[in-house]
Parts: structure tokens; C-alpha cells; sequence
């Protein structure tokens, strides 16, 4: 009796606060999206395939966004985002209505914000920002060679203010596991990144519990860091992967390293080296190169997390 009573006070409360955000004046909602589309050429021993893509330098999407003034410096915010194939006009992310971010929280300067929702993993957040191809078209992390993890379902986030250039984060994700020990699929996660000036670092840590008490934990350690020298801008990242997937001694150390030169102030040329290593596995190192460049049609346009 007293569950079903907690969950609907939950419901309750959520109906108030929507129907206080839509008559309030401090609130605004705001509708976006990306639309990405490219061509694709592929030539290699099964044949040539000639394919319309979707998602080449940002993945495409329709977002809406609100936020409303609490008063005190607090706000209530929240991110409805689809994934898009814009190639077929289907749903990304196995067809999920709202895959890319569905998530609902508080904010203030002074304390920082808590989040609750479908919502992006701080070691991915932190990678993505210190990638010199945005963890897009190009990156290293696109293509696997650095292995990331974007999203978390039934997340629970705490971001804290920045003092002195120093941010933190942490992240639980609940598997809300029915069976076995009771945080089999669990994820923790924590980060943290610091600039001060041209120079940004950042690090993280994550934990993927395994999803039966047989299997083994998963456990990522990153350490990335950028240098803008103006005419260029450094950046590289480390990890440490150790039984990726859940797989006992499947174990990898990855790198990247890349450069963005800004040619005019709507070009910008990219480079990248990747490489991984698989222990105890042969054939299990790989190497790759990249080099892009980027040309704004718009002020508008630029990378987003893909």
C-alpha cells in the first residue's frame, strides 16, 4: 500500500510542475535539430556499395529543451531528444522515441545541477569535448578503436559548479536487476575536468557491473587532455579498458592523438592517429589515421554530440 502511494505522489508531483512551467513566464521551451546526410563510397573484396548515410559529423536529431526560473538561482530543467535517420526517415538508437537524452532536473550556480533520465555517460561527455573530430566522422571513438559508452538508462546525475576551472561528475545507472546480486547491470560513474586558459584536462572512471553474478565487471580508467596554441589546437586522450563487454581478460589500452587548425573562421583542418591493443590476443592491435576538413556553411552550424 504505502509503494503504491509513493509512486503516485511521484506522478502528481510531475503533473504540477508541468502545468506550473507552461502558465509561468520565466519558462521557455526551445525546439531543435540537426539534420546530417552524406555519401558514401565503399570499395573492398565483396564489391563497391554507393549508399546515402545519415549522421557523418553529427548524428541527426529533433530536440526540445525547457527550462523555468524557480527563483533562489534554482531552475527546473529538461532535454526530450530523438535520434533520426534521415537517409529512411526511421528512429535511431533501435528505434527509441526519445534514444538521444530523455531526462529531467534541477540547476543552481552555487550547488551545481541533479539530473534523472536517459543521459549522456561523463566519460563520454569528457572524450567528446577533448576529440579532435568530436567523436564523429573521423574519430577514433566513432570507429571503435577507443571504446566509449554514450548513454545511460534510469541514470541518476550530479554535476558540480566550477571553482577555479575544476568541474566534477558523477553518474549511477540502475539495471534494475530482477535477478542475482542486486546491482548485476548497475553503472557508476565519475569525472572530472579542469581549464584554465588554452589548457583543458579530464578524467574518468567508469564501472559497468556485470549483469549476472558469474560474469566479471567492466571497468574503463581515461585521462584526456587539449593545449589551443592558437594557430592549433592539441589534444589526445589514454584509456585503459579492462574486460570490455563483461569478458574476463578481455582487456585494451587505446590512445589518440589529433590536431584542428583553423585555415579561415569557417574552415578548420583535422588530424587524427588512433591505435588500440588487445592483450593476449593475436591480431588484436589496430591503427588508424584520419584528416578531415570542416567548412561552415553557417554561424549556425558546428559539432554536437553525434
Amino acid at each position: 500500500m504505502s509503494r503504491n502511494l509513493f509512486r503516485a505522489g511521484l506522478i502528481a508531483s510531475a503533473a504540477l510542475i508541468a502545468a506550473t512551467a507552461a502558465q509561468a513566464q520565466s519558462s521557455t521551451v526551445t525546439v531543435y535539430g540537426v539534420m546530417d546526410l552524406f555519401l558514401q563510397y565503399g570499395h573492398g573484396g565483396a564489391g563497391t556499395q554507393t549508399s546515402v548515410q545519415s549522421g557523418g559529423v553529427s548524428g541527426s536529431r529533433l530536440g526540445f529543451k525547457g527550462n523555468e526560473d524557480l527563483g533562489g538561482g534554482l531552475q527546473a530543467k529538461f532535454v526530450l531528444e530523438q535520434g533520426i535517420n534521415a537517409d529512411a526517415g526511421s528512429l535511431g538508437q533501435g528505434s527509441r522515441a526519445w534514444g538521444r537524452q530523455a531526462w529531467v532536473g534541477l540547476s543552481s550556480a552555487n550547488w551545481g545541477s541533479l539530473s534523472a533520465g536517459r543521459q549522456y555517460i561523463p566519460q563520454y561527455t569528457i572524450l567528446d569535448s577533448l576529440d579532435t573530430f568530436g567523436t564523429g566522422a573521423g574519430s577514433a571513438a566513432e570507429s571503435g578503436v577507443v571504446t566509449t559508452v554514450s548513454r545511460a538508462d534510469n541514470s541518476v546525475l550530479y554535476v558540480t559548479p566550477s571553482v577555479n576551472g575544476f568541474q566534477g561528475t558523477v553518474m549511477t545507472a540502475l539495471g534494475e536487476a530482477t535477478t542475482g546480486s542486486r546491482d548485476n547491470s548497475n553503472l557508476y560513474s565519475v569525472g572530472g575536468t579542469y581549464a584554465n586558459g588554452p589548457f583543458s584536462a579530464g578524467v574518468a572512471v567508469n564501472v559497468f557491473k556485470a549483469s549476472a553474478n558469474n560474469n566479471v565487471d567492466s571497468r574503463y580508467a581515461l585521462l584526456t587532455a587539449s593545449y589551443d596554441l592558437g594557430v592549433a589546437r592539441l589534444s589526445g586522450a589514454l584509456q585503459s579498458v579492462r574486460n570490455l563487454n563483461n569478458v574476463e581478460a578481455n582487456d585494451r589500452t587505446e590512445a589518440m592523438f589529433g590536431v584542428n587548425v583553423p585555415v579561415t573562421d569557417a574552415d578548420v583542418v583535422s588530424a587524427q592517429v588512433g591505435a588500440s591493443r588487445t592483450a593476449h590476443t593475436s591480431g588484436g592491435s589496430g591503427v588508424q589515421w584520419s584528416l578531415g576538413e570542416a567548412h561552415a556553411l553557417s554561424k549556425q552550424i558546428g559539432r554536437a554530440h553525434v
